[in-house]
């Protein structure tokens, strides 16, 4: 597979999961308005609860599968059909044990509704375990336009059926239901023509290759998804779940566009890294360069939440969430440097899945152990604890990165001084509002939002710009590679 085939296929894939999350996170955003006016925090706690340790055990029952399934470099009519036998019995299996160990979460959160939300809640393995096989050949051929399609009408399905039964009183039920008809949807439209349909025949040969090739990758991703849950876990177990409900607020509009972007660039990066491992050079200067384009755009998150959560917390969500402010602020510095983080398809790419696992491994230990102890203290505590680890382990991340792949630190300075710069036009601004203006951040709306961002995000687009003048050939590039001819996924095959 050519380098320019396997170029212009990952940026039309990243297009198309562009499109897809984003219409998914803009429903869900509009949802969550509307949402968090009909609910109190107790409610969005209580899910997040399910919900956490649902995924928690999604997860770990997966093996890292659908992973193994991207990187296999065999069969892929066998290969699927060992996951697809292997998830829906290990699925049986885990919606058995949720539904028997329910009644402890009820006793953990002192909370009776805990257990019965998620029993109800189980149900949702079993479309994601349907979903889970098509999603994954469709990610290894780096066809992302049936995805796009399917995240937007899973985030729809799911935001209007939550919005009018919290309408109609439904209270944290309205949550719940709402995820389990979009998981519905989801799997129901994955095997509308599928491209490729099970048999009920186990290769024993391929299912042992899949299975060894998906513990490393398994294990050091499931370390790194320990850090979110043991997070929530701490909160809702030591500071209660209301405070999980502030947390859980925080995490839509802070998380979930990092997660979002993330989720984007390690659904592509993966595939196309893995295609060109025979070249690491060149895995190193297109992780570069994609690291450089998510750090632009966290800046452009992080800048807000550090500098305006005041406002934007209160206009966004109303006043009732006012305690929601600092630990906002305390999440910056873990959304701007999360793109470098975690950089796991470079080491999937070169190979070096042992190492990922050592580095993971030690990153969870003191980063879960810190949490535990901020937990004690406060909510904001906890937040800061998440950004601390992150500006620790960044530099140590980028250094492993960097000899794996021939990467000269000159070059990833470069590429960090572009964001770094933007931010410091963005504060300079900021604070030249704040001291001219300064009762527009003690007046909520969307006017004053709007006109304190405004200065603040154009310096920093300008300081951008300066220093990176070739970044709008660079965006037209990946405009006309996703939108122009180009080379289809059923050409690579």
């Amino acid at each position: 597979m050519g380098g320019d085939s396997t170029k212009t296929l990952a940026i039309r894939g990243a297009t198309w999961a562009t499109v897809g999350v984003g219409l998914q996170r803009v429903v869900q955003t509009l949802s969550v308005l509307f949402l968090a006016r009909l609910l109190v925090p107790e409610d969005f706690g209580l899910v997040a609860i399910a919900v956490l340790i649902l995924n928690i055990v999604n997860r770990a029952k997966t093996l890292g599968l659908n992973t193994a399934l991207v990187q296999h470099d065999g069969d892929d009519r066998k290969a699927a059909d060992a996951c697809f036998i292997i998830n829906g019995c290990l699925t049986a299996i885990t919606i058995g044990i949720v539904l028997a160990a329910s009644p402890l979460a009820s006793r953990f959160f002192d909370d009776p509704r805990a257990g019965s939300l998620l029993a109800l809640m189980s149900l949702r393995l079993i479309p994601q375990a349907l979903a889970a096989v098509p999603s994954a050949l469709a990610v290894k051929a780096l066809n992302f336009r049936k995805q796009a399609l399917i995240q937007a009408a899973d985030g729809l399905i799911s935001a209007v059926v939550s919005v009018i039964l919290a309408l109609s009183g439904w209270g944290p039920w309205a949550l719940v239901a709402g995820f389990l008809a979009g998981s519905t949807a989801n799997a129901v439209l994955w095997w509308i023509r599928p491209g490729w349909n099970p048999r009920w025949h186990l290769d024993r040969e391929v299912a042992a290759r899949l299975m060894h090739a998906s513990v490393r990758i398994w294990s050091a991703a499931n370390l790194a998804f320990l850090i979110d849950g043991a997070n929530r876990l701490f909160i809702g177990g030591l500071l209660g779940l209301v405070q999980l409900g502030y947390y859980e607020i925080v995490s839509r509009i802070v998380h979930a566009p990092v997660q979002s972007l993330l989720g984007i660039h390690d659904r592509v990066a993966i595939s196309a890294f893995c295609r060109e491992r025979d070249d690491r050079e060149k895995v190193g200067r297109w992780f570069l360069r994609l690291s450089g384009l998510l750090l632009i755009l966290t800046s452009l998150i992080a800048g807000p939440l550090f500098l305006f959560p005041e406002i934007l917390i209160i206009t966004v969500f109303g006043p009732s969430w006012e305690a929601a402010i600092r630990p906002a602020r305390a999440l910056a510095v873990f959304v701007l440097l999360a793109p470098l983080v975690s950089t796991a398809p470079v080491y999937i790419a070169a190979q070096r899945t042992g190492l990922l696992l050592r580095f993971t491994t030690i990153r969870t230990v003191i980063t879960v152990g810190l949490l535990f102890a901020a937990a004690h203290v406060s909510l904001t505590a906890v937040c800061a604890a998440e950004s601390l680890t992150a500006l620790v382990f960044t530099p140590i991340n980028i250094v492993l990165v960097s000899r794996m792949t021939g990467l000269r630190i000159k070059a990833v300075l470069s590429t960090l001084s572009v964001p770094a710069a933007g931010l410091c036009a963005f504060a300079a601004s900021a604070l030249g509002v704040r001291f001219f203006f300064p009762n527009s951040f003690t007046q909520p709306g969307i006017g004053p939002l709007f006109g304190i961002l405004t200065p603040s995000v154009v310096a920093l687009t300008l300081t951008i710009f300066a220093m990176r003048p070739h970044l709008v050939g660079e965006v037209r590039a990946i405009v006309s590679n996703a939108v122009g001819a180009g080379v289809s996924a059923s050409d690579t095959r």
